[in-house]
C-alpha cells in the first residue's frame, strides 16, 4: 500500500480495512462445532434451525453440513448393519461415498459383509483388497483377513494374503491366518478318511497343540489319526484332549480309538461312564458293547458287565445290541435266553431278519412248535434260510450263521461271584405263593367273570368233549371261556381259535384275549404273546396281558436262575405298570445273586418300610452274610 500511495498510514486495526475487513468470529458456529466434536448431532440440527428460522439468509458452514452429513450417514448405514438390513446398508454406501475411507474401517468392514449376505462375495474380496492395499494400521489389516475368513472361501482368503507387508515401520504378521487355514484342512481331513493332509499342515497343528492348552487342536488331530489308520496315536491325542477338558468328543474318540485296538473291554468301561453325556457317547456305547459281545469265540464276560450292558439296551430299546445278546447267549448254549433277546429284537425291529431267523434256531432247538411255526409263517415268503429251516435244510448249529451285516449276541448268564459265598435261598413262598396270589388277582378276577357268564349260557355242556370245528364265532367263544371255567385251559385254546377263524372283529379281540390267558395259565408265555397278537386289544388289556407275560417270564427266569433275564423281564414289566412288593422281593434277589449288593439292599430296604419286614429281612441278612459285615 505505501509503494502505492506513500503517504498511507495502516490503521492500528487491520479488521477496519474497507473491502478486506475480516467478519468478526461467530459465537453460534463455535457453539455448533463443540457439540458436534461431542457427538451431540441432535442438537447441532436443532441450532441451526433455530438460527435458520430467526435469519432465513444465514447458512451453516459448508464444512460443518459436510461432516454432518457423514456422521449421520455412518449412523443409518451401522444400525441397518446391526438389524441385518443389508440392502440399506448398500444403499447408504452409495449415496455418502465418503464414508468409503481408511478413516472408516468399520464401515468397510460392514459394506463388506452386506455384499457378501446380498450373494456378491467377489465385491466382498474387491472391499478387503482396497483396504489391504490402502490402509496402514496393521492391527485393522490383520482383522480384515480374520473377518475374511468367516465370510469368503478359503482360497479367496489365500490370495488375500498377497498383500502382506514385511517391511516398513509396522510390518504385517499374517501368521494366525495361515495357521487357521492350515487347521481347517487338517480338520477336514480328519472326518474323511479319504482326504490326506500335507505334512507342513499337519505340523502347523501339532505346534498349536504344543503353543496352546486348548482342546480344539488335539482334537483336530485326533480324529485324523483314527481316520487314517492310526488308533494308537489317535488314543493318545484324545487322552490328551480329555485333561484338557475336550468333553464328549474327546471321550468319544477315546472310547472309539480302544474299539479300533480291539480293546473291547476297555472301552465298554471307559463309554458306560460317558454314555449319558450325549446322543452320541450314548450311541457309542451300544456300539461297543454289541462289539463285546458279538466276539467269536464268545468272550467270557464277568457278571457285572452283562449286568450293566443290558438295562441300558433295555432303556434304549437298541436292536442290534439285543440281537446280539441273542446270539451270545446262543452260542453259549443258553437257548431259552436267546429265544427271548431275539423275540425281543423283533419287538424294537420288526423286519430284522437275522433275529427273526435266530427266533426260528431256537424255538426250533426248544421243540417251541406254535412259537417256530408263528416265525415261519411270518417269514418263509422273505427269508430263505428260515424256508430251508422249516424244510429241513438247514439244520440248527451251534454257531451263529454268517449274515449280510454284523451280528451280534448276549452275554452268558453271569457265573456266581467265586470270592463270595453263594447267598441265601428266598423263602419259596415268596416265589410261589405271595407272588403269584399278587401278580394274576386282576387277570383271574377278569377270567371269572367271563367264566360266569359262559356257565349261565351253557350249563355244565361244555364239560363234554367236542370238537369247536362247526361251532359259529359266538359258540365257539362261549365254549372256551366254560372250559377256562372247568379249568382246561388247552381245550379253550382250540375253541378260542374257531371262534377267531369264524367269529366278528369283537369275537376275534375276545378269542385272542382268552387264548392269551388259556396259555397263561399253563406257564406257556411265548405262545401267550403270539395270541395276544392277533387281535387288536384295548389299552388295559394290553398292559393286563404285557404284565401278566412279563410276571411269567420273571418268574420262569429266576427260578432257572438266569437273573439277567429275572431283571429285564421285570424292568420291561415295570414300564407298563407298578410294581408290587413281592416282584421287588424277586429284584432284590436277583441283585444279590449278581452281586450287585448296593442294589439289592436298596430294594430289601424299600420293601421292608412297606410291611414285608419278614422277606425283607431275610434279604438284608442274606446281604450281611455275603459281605461279611452289618450295613445300617
Amino acid at each position: 500500500m505505501r509503494a502505492l500511495y506513500p503517504n498511507w498510514t495502516p490503521p492500528s486495526d487491520l479488521s477496519q480495512l474497507s473491502g478486506a475487513a475480516a467478519a468478526a468470529p461467530d459465537p453460534l458456529i463455535e457453539r455448533l462445532w463443540n457439540l458436534y466434536r461431542e457427538d451431540r448431532i441432535a442438537e447441532v440440527r436443532a441450532a441451526i434451525a433455530e438460527r435458520q428460522s430467526s435469519d432465513p439468509n444465514w447458512k451453516a458452514p459448508e464444512e460443518l453440513v459436510t461432516a454432518l452429513e457423514t456422521v449421520e450417514a455412518r449412523r443409518r448405514l451401522t444400525n441397518a448393519s446391526d438389524t441385518g438390513q443389508w440392502r440399506t446398508v448398500l444403499q447408504v454406501a452409495t449415496e455418502a461415498p465418503s464414508l468409503l475411507t481408511c478413516v472408516n474401517v468399520d464401515v468397510l468392514w460392514r459394506v463388506a459383509e452386506a455384499f457378501v449376505r446380498t450373494d456378491q462375495p467377489n465385491r466382498t474380496r474387491d472391499v478387503y483388497t482396497y483396504l489391504l492395499q490402502n490402509c496402514a494400521n496393521p492391527g485393522e489389516r490383520l482383522a480384515t483377513l480374520q473377518k475374511a475368513l468367516t465370510l469368503l472361501p478359503e482360497q479367496q482368503v489365500t490370495a488375500l494374503l498377497q498383500f502382506e507387508r514385511k517391511t516398513g515401520e509396522s510390518p504385517d504378521d499374517f501368521t494366525p491366518i495361515r495357521d487357521e487355514l492350515a487347521r481347517r484342512r487338517v480338520e477336514r481331513a480328519s472326518l474323511d478318511s479319504k482326504v490326506t493332509a500335507s505334512a507342513e499342515d499337519l505340523a502347523v497343528v501339532e505346534r498349536l497343540i504344543q503353543n496352546t492348552n486348548e482342546a480344539g487342536p488335539v482334537l483336530i488331530l485326533g480324529w485324523y489319526n483314527y481316520h487314517h489308520g492310526n488308533p494308537a496315536r489317535g488314543l493318545e491325542l484324545f487322552k490328551t484332549a480329555l485333561d484338557r477338558n475336550g468333553g464328549t468328543k474327546a471321550a468319544e474318540g477315546y472310547a472309539m480309538s480302544l474299539r479300533a485296538l480291539e480293546r473291547l473291554s476297555d472301552a465298554e468301561a471307559f463309554a458306560y461312564e460317558w454314555r449319558e453325556r450325549a446322543p452320541e457317547n450314548m450311541k457309542i456305547y451300544l456300539d461297543v458293547a454289541t462289539a463285546l459281545l458279538s466276539q467269536d469265540p464268545p468272550p467270557r464276560l464277568e457278571p457285572s458287565v452283562i449286568a450293566r450292558i443290558v438295562p441300558v439296551v433295555t432303556a434304549q430299546r437298541f436292536s442290534d445290541a439285543a440281537q446280539a445278546l441273542g446270539w451270545y447267549s446262543y452260542n453259549t448254549e443258553q437257548i431259552r435266553t436267546a429265544r427271548d433277546w431275539f423275540r425281543t429284537a423283533l419287538t424294537w425291529k420288526a423286519d430284522d431278519e437275522a433275529s427273526a431267523y435266530g427266533l426260528a434256531l431256537t424255538t426250533q432247538r426248544l421243540t417251541d412248535r406254535a412259537g417256530f411255526n408263528a416265525v415261519v409263517a411270518q417269514w418263509r415268503g422273505r427269508s430263505q434260510r428260515i424256508a430251508d429251516l422249516a424244510d429241513g435244510a438247514n439244520p440248527a448249529s451251534r454257531r451263529q450263521p454268517i449274515v449280510t451285516q454284523p451280528v451280534v449276541a448276549q452275554a452268558p448268564m453271569p457265573e456266581p461271584i467265586e470270592s463270595a459265598p453263594p447267598p441265601v435261598q428266598p423263602r419259596q413262598v415268596m416265589v410261589e405263593g405271595v407272588e403269584t396270589e399278587q401278580t394274576f388277582a386282576r387277570t383271574e378276577d377278569n377270567v371269572r367273570r367271563r367264566q360266569t357268564q359262559a356257565r349261565s349260557a351253557l350249563g355244565r355242556n361244555c364239560a363234554m368233549t367236542r370238537n369247536p370245528a362247526g361251532l359259529s364265532g359266538d359258540s365257539a367263544l362261549t365254549r372256551g371261556w366254560c372250559l377256562m371255567e372247568i379249568n382246561r385251559p388247552m381245550e379253550a385254546v382250540a375253541a378260542f381259535d374257531q371262534a377267531t377263524a369264524t367269529g366278528s372283529s369283537r369275537a376275534r379281540e375276545e378269542a385272542a384275549y382268552g387264548k392269551s390267558l388259556a396259555y397263561l395259565r399253563k406257564n406257556l408265555t411265548s405262545e401267550a404273546a403270539i395270541a395276544a397278537a392277533e387281535a387288536p386289544q384295548t389299552r388295559e388289556r394290553r398292559v393286563e396281558l404285557g404284565a401278566s407275560i412279563l410276571t411269567q417270564r420273571a418268574l420262569a427266569a429266576y427260578r432257572d436262575g438266569r437273573y439277567v433275564e429275572t431283571l429285564l423281564a421285570l424292568s420291561e414289566r415295570a414300564r407298563i405298570i407298578p410294581e408290587q412288593n413281592d416282584l421287588l422281593l424277586i429284584r432284590g434277589w436277583s441283585y444279590l445273586k449278581l452281586g450287585r449288593y448296593n442294589d439289592a439292599e436298596k430294594v430289601f430296604r424299600a420293601v421292608q418300610q412297606t410291611g414285608y419286614s419278614e422277606e425283607a429281612a431275610a434279604g438284608l441278612n442274606a446281604i450281611r452274610e455275603v459281605t461279611g459285615q452289618i450295613r445300617y
